[in-house]
C-alpha cells in the first residue's frame, strides 16, 4: 500500500460508516486507483457534512435524490450524471426507494495525479452545477466507457503492463465526453448573472487553500473584486457572508479530522487547518459548533 493510499484510509471513514456497500469502495481503492460501485442505492450518511479526498462521478439509473452541495441545493434525477470533486461540502438529505447509481470513485493519488497532467481541466465547470442530463444514447455511450475502465481496474499489471496509464488515458476520455455532453448546458449559462461564476471560483480556491487562508481578502483580489463587493456577490449567491461561508468550511474540516483521526491531537489538528495555536482554533470551534474539539471527539 502505498504512503497517499494509507492517507486516504482515516479520511474517508466518516463517508463510509454507514452502508456496507462503501466498504467495498474502502477495500478495491488501494489497489485499483478506482473504485467502480454498481447498484448503489442510499447515501453512507445523511443530514450530515462530508468532504471526500476524492473525485465521485455520479450516474443516476433510476430515483431522485436531493442534496447541499457547497449549501447549494441539488437534485438529482435519472440520467443524470453528477461530479463531485475533491474537498467540496456535501450533505446528503434524502433519496427515493428507487434510487439507483453507480459511483466511480478516484483514488486521492490518481486525483493527484490527473490534475497535475491537466487531465480535470473541464471538471471545474461541474462546480458550478454538479449534475448533467444526458440523453439515452449518451448514457448508453457513457456506461460502455465504464464497463471497460471496470475491466481494466480488475485486471493485473501482469497482463496489462501500462494498465495505470490505460486507467489515466480513459479517465480523460470520459472526461471530454463529458465536456461534450455538457456544452449546450454550458452555452445557457454564460448568459446568466456573473455572480455565480464568483462564488464557483470562490468555492473552488477555499478547497485548495482553506488550511493557510481564511482571510476573504485572499479570495477578493483572486477575483479581481474589492473586498466589498466580492462580499456581497458571495451573500447573494448563498445567503452568508463569505467569512460565514469560510468558517463553516473550516469547521466541517475540523469535524471531519476529529472524527476520523484519532491518531492526531487536537494542536495537530489546530495547526493542519493553519491556527497559529491551539487556542485559536478551541474558541473558533466552540464558537461555531457550542462544543471544545475534545467533546466533540468524545462524542463522535
Amino acid at each position: 500500500m502505498s504512503k497517499k493510499s494509507s492517507t486516504f484510509v482515516p479520511e474517508m471513514m466518516l463517508f463510509m460508516e454507514e452502508g456496507r456497500v462503501f466498504e467495498e469502495m474502502y477495500r478495491a481503492i488501494d489497489t485499483t486507483e478506482m473504485a467502480v460501485l454498481r447498484n448503489v442505492n442510499r447515501f453512507p450518511v445523511y443530514g450530515r457534512d462530508v468532504i471526500s479526498p476524492c473525485i465521485m462521478v455520479c450516474i443516476n439509473h433510476s430515483g431522485v435524490a436531493r442534496a447541499l452541495y457547497d449549501m447549494q441545493e441539488v437534485v438529482f434525477r435519472p440520467n443524470e450524471i453528477a461530479v463531485v470533486m475533491p474537498n467540496h461540502i456535501l450533505r446528503p438529505i434524502e433519496s427515493s426507494p428507487d434510487y439507483n447509481v453507480t459511483l466511480l470513485v478516484h483514488s486521492p493519488a490518481l486525483c493527484e495525479e490527473l490534475k497535475t497532467k491537466r487531465l480535470t481541466h473541464d471538471y471545474h465547470k461541474f462546480h458550478r452545477q454538479p449534475t448533467c442530463l444526458l440523453t439515452d444514447e449518451e448514457m448508453t455511450q457513457f456506461m460502455q466507457a465504464v464497463d471497460l475502465l471496470e475491466h481494466i481496474c480488475k485486471t493485473s499489471t501482469q497482463r496489462y503492463p501500462l494498465r495505470h496509464e490505460m486507467i489515466i488515458q480513459l479517465t480523460n476520455v470520459m472526461t471530454e465526453m463529458l465536456d461534450a455532453f455538457r456544452r449546450e448546458l454550458d452555452d445557457k449559462r454564460l448568459k446568466e448573472d456573473n455572480k455565480y461564476a464568483v462564488f464557483n471560483d470562490f468555492c473552488n480556491l477555499l478547497a485548495t487553500h482553506y488550511r493557510e487562508q481564511h482571510e476573504v481578502t485572499f479570495y477578493a483580489e483572486k477575483a479581481h473584486l474589492t473586498t466589498r463587493h466580492f462580499s456581497v456577490i458571495i451573500k447573494e449567491v448563498v445567503g452568508i457572508s463569505a467569512s460565514d461561508y469560510i468558517e463553516q468550511y473550516l469547521a466541517t474540516q475540523a469535524k471531519n479530522l476529529l472524527s476520523t483521526r484519532p491518531d492526531l491531537s487536537v494542536q495537530q489538528i489546530s495547526y493542519y487547518l493553519g491556527y497559529a495555536d491551539s487556542p485559536s482554533f478551541c474558541r473558533f470551534f466552540k464558537r461555531l459548533t457550542g462544543l471544545t474539539p475534545t467533546d466533540f471527539r468524545s462524542l463522535t
